[in-house]
Order: C-alpha cells, then structure tokens, then sequence
C-alpha cells in the first residue's frame, strides 16, 4: 500500500494507554504537496481498510482508535470498510470542517450507529460549539500555558465531553497537569528519560540478572550452560524459554529440560529471544508503552535493514531498536546504561553520540514514530526507498509484535 501510517498512546493521568489515534499520510508527503488540488486524497480511505487489514489486536491492543476524517470522507460510506466493533472507534474531525447542514445529518447518522467523535480544540470556541452534541473527546491542541484555562472555560460549556491534552513533549509538563480537569494526554513525553540530577539509587536485584543475561548472550560464542544457569535465576523466564522452545520445536516429544531447550534452539535465536524477553521484563515497572515501542522499534529497524543497505546487520540492528529506551527502563543516561550492557561499537555509536550508519536508521523509525512524513519523504527520496516499502515493513513489525505478546510465535517469528 502507498501510504504510511503510525498509531499513537492516549494515556491517563496514571500512565494507562487508553487508546490510540491514527496518524497517516498518502504516498510521498514532499511529491503529494506539489499536485494542484489538495482534494484529490481526500475520500480515500486507506487508512480504514489498513485497520480492518491489520486489526486492532495488532494495531491497539484492542483498545480504543482515533481515527481522523475529513469533511468530504464523512459523506462517503465510511461504516462500510469497517469490520471492528464499533464502539472501539473514535472519528477525529478534521479542524478545518464546517457545520453545515449536510455534515451535521451525516454526523448525527453515525452517531446513531454508534461511532463516537473527537474535535480538534485550537482555541476558539465558537468553531466547536455546532458540533459538541456529537462530540465524545476533545484534543486541546493550544499552548502549553493555555492548557489548563481552557480546558476549565471547555468543561464549563461542554461538561460530558472527555478532554485530551496534545501535544505533550515534556514528563514535568505531564506532571504538572495531570491532576487537572484533564483526563487523557497523548505525546512522546513518556519516552524520554530526564535526568534528576542526584546519584542514581542502585538497580533492583532482578534487573542486575536480567543485565547479566544479555551479557552472556551478546558474546560472540555464549555458553549454554551458562545461559541456563543464569535463566534459572527468573522462574518466569525460565518457563517462557520453555514453552518458546516447545511451541517452536517440530519433534512430538516435549522438550523436558533448559539445557536441550538451549541446545535445540541455538544460539542465534537464543539471541533474540534473551533481547526480547529482558526488555520486556526491564520494562515491566515503566509504562506498558515503553516496552511496546522498544520491541516494535526492534522489527522495524530489521525490516528497514535491507532498504538501507544493511542487510548484513539485521541482528544488530534489532538490538539497536531494543536498547534505544535502555535510559528511561533504568532511570540513567544512555551512556551509563551502556557502560553495563556489551553491545557492538556501531550500536554504541548510534545510542549515546547519535552518529553513524545505525543511527541513521534509528532516526529514521524515531521520525517516524512522531509521524513526521516530510522528513520521511525527504530520506525516502534521497535513499530510493518506496512509501510501499516503508509500509510494509513497518505492517510487520506492527504484526510481529502482536503474536509476540499474544505468546503465538515460533523461530520464524524471532
């Protein structure tokens, strides 16, 4: 498909995902920017068929999606590409529709239906006053400062609508506000890790395990004794290597034991299983999001790999999407999280100096993470890579991470 898409995290004040709002664009953002009618996009519904394609186990954890419209998409068939339920599902209008009579008719019918319906709040009032009969949610996309005053001058007027603060890009500005009549709060906050200034307490005994695990793993030859010896440290990881093992192996008879689980399994994907599953387990007192955007990063910067002509270092590069969070999992600077973890000097390189070829990829999913498709167009351009490529790649790290939590994966998928 030609066109690109990301979903991103509404949180609640306690750092909850409550649901997702798709963020897209069709074909190349720099070629699209230069035909002469702005309109020719805008009844395709790419994105709609993409949800129904991919799904929203896949795509949301099957929690709620925001969805953006615009005026000439509202009266189109739009129910009839959708195959979830409905009550998952959030139309986000766009800022620039208009309150006419057409448009209010075929609000109404959706609602009727069921579908539910955002705004985009960018500081006038009356602009959002025709529509707030309909409205469920309402993205305050206003200054900082102006956070809070508008969202009580909104409760006033429009007490049952759920209010969202956009935007957030600082955790104190998070903080600061979540005790407010703000509920939700969506932006990249929750992935950069702020420095307190004071000496970092000292990392709790689990994790010192799970850092001693990657450790044995990442050396060019690990041994398997080793490895289970340190796996039986953590029961919980010890028996997802097993079932891992037992639902990849082919043989009808159960793999009894870590050592032949090991030894059946090899060395390359004890690799990625051991970056995975540690992650995961690293993240498990940081917000779940943490953790979803470490294993994603993961697959798309493998995937990307071959588009950036370095298919020779998929494993790495793997790696590379995986520590990228290592700073906010341990609550330290980059590079004093790496001073405990061996990883190659290219993935070192890209992590704390922010140079290099690998960086170059991690730039590029971090770009694309914020859904910044001008600079994406702009790489995708100087590098030849196609809208279709990136999509694809990144439909499959999306698909990849879903049979990964839902414990349906094998060696292929690792």
């Amino acid at each position: 498909m030609n066109f690109l898409i990301v979903p991103k995290p509404v949180f609640t004040s306690e750092m909850t995902v409550e649901g997702y709002f798709i963020v897209s664009q069709y074909g190349n953002a720099i070629l699209e920017s230069t035909k002469s009618n702005p309109l020719d996009r805008a009844m395709d519904s790419s994105f709609i068929d993409f949800v129904s394609d991919v799904g929203l186990e896949a795509l949301t954890q099957n929690k709620t999606i925001f969805l953006p419209v615009t005026q000439i998409l509202l009266l189109t068939d739009l129910e009839r590409n959708i195959k979830e339920d409905i009550s998952k599902i959030v139309f986000i209008l766009d800022e620039n529709i208009q309150s006419d009579e057409m448009t209010l008719e075929r609000i109404t019918r959706f609602s009727k239906m069921g579908f539910r319906f955002a705004f985009r709040f960018l500081g006038d009032l009356e602009a959002i006053r025709p529509f707030m009969p309909y409205i469920n949610f309402v993205f305050l996309q206003v200054d900082v400062q102006q956070l809070v005053p508008q969202a009580r001058l909104l409760q006033k007027a429009f007490p049952h609508a759920t209010l969202v603060a956009a935007d957030i890009e600082e955790k104190p500005v998070f903080d600061q506000i979540k005790h407010s009549n703000i509920e939700l709060f969506d932006g990249p906050f929750y992935k950069v890790h702020i420095s307190s200034g004071t000496p970092q307490n000292a990392l709790a005994p689990l994790k010192v395990n799970y850092i001693q695990l990657l450790n044995v793993v990442n050396q060019d030859d690990f041994d398997f004794k080793t490895f289970t010896r340190t796996v039986r440290q953590d029961m919980a990881l010890a028996i997802q290597f097993m079932k891992l093992v037992n639902t990849a192996s082919h043989s009808r008879t159960e793999v009894k034991n870590l050592n032949q689980a090991a030894a059946m399994l090899g060395q390359r994907e004890i690799k990625k299983w051991v970056s995975a599953a540690v992650s995961s387990a690293l993240c498990a007192d940081s917000p779940s999001e943490i953790s979803r955007v470490s294993l994603i990063r993961a697959k798309f910067c493998e995937n990307l790999s071959r588009h950036f002509e370095m298919a020779i270092a998929q494993e790495n590069l793997f790696l590379l999407g995986l520590f990228s969070v290592l700073d906010v999992v341990l609550e330290m600077s980059m590079e004093k999280a790496l001073d405990m973890i061996f990883v190659p000097g290219p993935i070192y390189e890209a992590l704390v100096n922010h140079t290099g070829n690998y960086y170059d990829i991690l730039n590029f999913v971090q770009e694309y993470e914020q859904g910044n498709w001008k600079e994406i167009s702009r790489i995708a351009l100087m590098r030849n890579i196609t809208i279709s490529q990136i999509h694809t790649a990144y439909k499959e790290a999306l698909l990849w991470y879903s049979g990964l939590i839902n414990m349906e994966i094998g060696q292929e998928a690792l």
